[in-house]
């Protein structure tokens, strides 16, 4: 028997069937990157190794420790293969941990190209120039993963002081206005299509180049997050999903922009504390 309509007229269920027909390939997307970002997470969770696990900020071995207790200390990362494995490892983190964050903007573009009966590959082209760019900061997180490693003693006072110092630069970076004009691009995906239409529509090449204009922009918004993450683990699973859900948190929530600002001043102020008591580390621990 076929349904009554209802008072405004659609038949019970056609309102579920209409969104199926009008969004089911965005839905099929969206699912399909959620997918890869979990596969990429079960692949972290395979490959990390306890030295990646650990950072300044959460290593095992105080100062005064015996040297047998330093064991555990995050491996030497100064050689070409062990340079190319902290690549290939922070490749797999990002996807983990962006292709969540980055979902809206491409099933916006998704259903906008689709409307415009634009090439299947823009929005593939777009995601692939989205994560080269977060790919290419892994070189700047070698870097600073060295220095990590070679200038601070794990474990000791001075490397809870440096780990203070990024909570530091961090937070106040959240408060700058190039924070709030990164994130602000960063939670208009509509915008960002709509400003880029044509390009994206008319070259494949067009389609690569606002993906890595937005990926520019989203590392200008998450950089100072993405340190942290480095000085407390950056294969920790636990850090990760905490990183993880605050750029989400930031780019999705309708009070993001109020949590960014509330977010660097709570980094401030666990900066100035461990500063102030280097101590603060153990007993949290």
């Amino acid at each position: 028997m076929t349904p009554e309509p209802g008072p405004s007229g659609h038949r019970p269920g056609s309102g579920l069937r209409s969104l199926r027909r009008t969004w089911g390939p965005e839905l099929w997307l969206a699912c399909a990157i959620l997918g890869l970002s979990a596969v990429a997470w079960l692949v972290v969770h395979r490959l990390g190794t306890p030295d990646m696990r650990l950072g300044i900020l959460t290593g095992a071995a105080p100062a005064s420790a015996p040297d047998d207790a330093m064991m555990d200390a995050p491996m030497s990362m100064d050689q070409p293969m062990a340079m190319g494995l902290f690549l290939l490892m922070w490749v797999v983190m990002m996807a983990a941990m962006m292709l969540p964050a980055v979902v809206p903007v491409l099933v916006v573009a998704k259903r906008f190209l689709r409307v415009r009966r634009a090439g299947p590959a823009a929005t593939p082209l777009m995601a692939a120039a989205y994560l080269l760019v977060w790919s290419a900061l892994g070189l700047f997180a070698y870097t600073v993963f060295i220095a990590f490693q070679t200038l601070v003693p794990l474990g000791g006072v001075e490397a809870v002081r440096a780990g203070a110092l990024v909570l530091l630069v961090a937070g106040v970076y959240q408060l700058t206005p190039l924070k709030r004009v990164c994130l602000r691009h960063c939670r208009s995906p509509l915008a960002v299509v709509m400003r880029h239409a044509e390009r994206i529509v008319q070259t494949r090449s067009g389609a690569a180049l606002v993906g890595l204009q937005h990926g520019l922009y989203c590392v200008g918004c998450c950089w100072a997050l993405m340190v942290i993450l480095l000085a407390v683990g950056m294969m920790s699973l636990v850090w990760m999903g905490v990183i993880a859900a605050l750029i989400v948190l930031e780019k999705v929530h309708p009070r993001g922009e109020l949590l960014s600002l509330l977010l660097g001043a709570s980094l401030i102020a666990g900066g100035v504390a461990l500063l102030a008591e280097p101590g603060l580390i153990a007993t949290i621990s």
